[in-house]
């Protein structure tokens, strides 16, 4: 028996993902590109999703059913992670028809023998029933608190301590209960164009949160599509939005060097806010998207390629640099949920330094009363008010003018940093 096609993508996804390190979402689009919409395509996207948000849960239980979970293959327990992830949370389907799936690839990837193991592990779950949904059942096995936080909320136990001893428990709790949900849909109304005000009347009763321009939506409404063809809207976290209009996006003087561009959601936020913005990044890919944005969108910002750290190019200076700098990312892991089986706390220190570096080089290009603005995606102080607290300690000329956090009480299921300094 051939193992059913979403089965088959799904662990295609999750080897690109895990084994070659491709970002969870491109790799759903490579495999996909090719498949025909339909249930197979969509049950590849949840599976391969929904078992790297739950993977933590996942291996705790695998951990509890396989004699030697730390020996046992990680493509034989990817495959149970797979099955148990539908066994638990997949009620749709039947459990017959997981374990028969799970036990035949096993088979055919392995051998019989391993074939019986995956059939026993798979049985023994399912005989557990409904102690696997309740918190008492990881409290009672796992090691200390930051260890059923980890097991029951799915995420690496560095993490959860990280954020315990910044944050405390009851943030802590409501950061990683957001991290096991997908965030709710975000769009940004292109206040430029000329649909502007009916498009935002007609989203205004369908979203769940709101700015004047932004909203947080938990379907995608048909007129979207169109819409956004038009230039009259853009994909975009509501999050994200909401983090440049705490740290007063509006109120930045002209021009902004947004030196981090990427593929240009915040230069386009700026620049629909009436700034002229000129854009940079080191990656070609992306600034060929960022310039193909800007003619869906009606704006002719001029990008140059150069590092985050420079040198810049430039004839004049900017004055407000906008710095939406790489960062652990540990604040998205609702939207990007392979992000906490990849990142380390090796990673986030070789971050604070290139942080450091982009800051400083930033610094010298303002004049006085230049305006140096600071976004970051992620849960890490070092990355956040600590990063920018040693900046100013380095650069006594500038002085942080206001800081900004995500609330976990927004729903919104993100969170971002941010601070804008001036230059004396």
């Amino acid at each position: 028996m051939s193992t059913p096609l979403a089965r088959r993508l799904a662990m295609d996804i999750l080897r690109r993902t895990l084994d070659n390190n491709q970002d969870l979402q491109a790799a759903v689009d490579d495999v996909l590109t090719a498949t025909p919409n339909g249930p197979d395509k969509g049950l590849a996207t949840e599976l391969a999703y929904g078992y790297l948000r739950m993977r933590g849960r996942i291996d705790f239980l695998l951990g509890q059913l396989l004699k030697n979970p730390l020996q046992t293959s990680p493509v034989l327990k990817r495959i149970l992670g797979v099955a148990v992830y539908e066994l638990l949370f997949l009620t749709r389907i039947p459990d017959y028809a997981t374990l028969s799936w799970a036990v035949n690839l096993v088979r055919e990837r392995f051998d019989p023998t391993m074939s019986r193991v995956a059939n026993a592990v798979l049985r023994s779950l399912v005989r557990l029933g409904r102690a696997v949904y309740h918190e008492d059942y990881y409290r009672t096995k796992s090691v200390g608190h930051a260890g059923f936080l980890a097991a029951w909320y799915s995420c690496p136990q560095w993490l959860v301590q990280m954020w315990l001893d910044s944050y405390g428990k009851d943030q802590t709790q409501a950061f990683l209960q957001a991290t096991l949900q997908a965030p709710p849909l975000g769009v940004r109304v292109n206040r430029r164009h000329v649909h502007a005000e009916t498009l935002r009347q007609s989203l205004h009763p369908l979203s769940h949160a709101k700015l004047e321009w932004g909203f947080a939506l938990t379907q995608w409404p048909e007129l979207l599509p169109e819409a956004v063809a038009e230039g009259a809207a853009t994909r975009q976290s509501l999050a994200a939005q909401k983090i440049m209009d705490a740290i007063g996006a509006e109120h930045w003087p002209s021009p902004v060097l947004d030196a981090c561009a990427g593929r240009g959601g915040k230069t386009y936020l700026m620049s629909e806010l009436g700034k002229e913005v000129w854009a940079s990044d080191v990656n070609v890919f992306r600034l060929k998207q960022l310039k193909t944005e800007g003619a869906r969108l009606g704006f002719d910002v001029p990008v140059f390629r150069t590092p985050a750290q420079g040198p810049y190019p430039l004839r004049q200076a900017p004055r407000t640099v906008f710095l939406d700098v790489p960062c652990s990312g540990l604040g998205v892991l609702s939207r990007r949920p392979d992000i906490k089986w990849k990142r380390t706390p090796a990673d986030c220190a070789g971050l604070v330094k290139l942080q450091g570096d982009i800051l400083r080089a930033s610094a010298e290009l303002l004049p006085s009363g230049g305006c140096l603005a600071y976004v970051t995606c992620t849960l890490n102080p070092e990355e956040n008010e600590r990063r920018i607290e040693g900046f100013v300690r380095e650069h006594p000329k500038f002085a942080c003018l206001r800081q900004a956090q995500s609330d976990p009480g927004d729903g919104l299921g993100e969170f971002f940093y941010g601070a804008v300094l001036r230059k004396s």
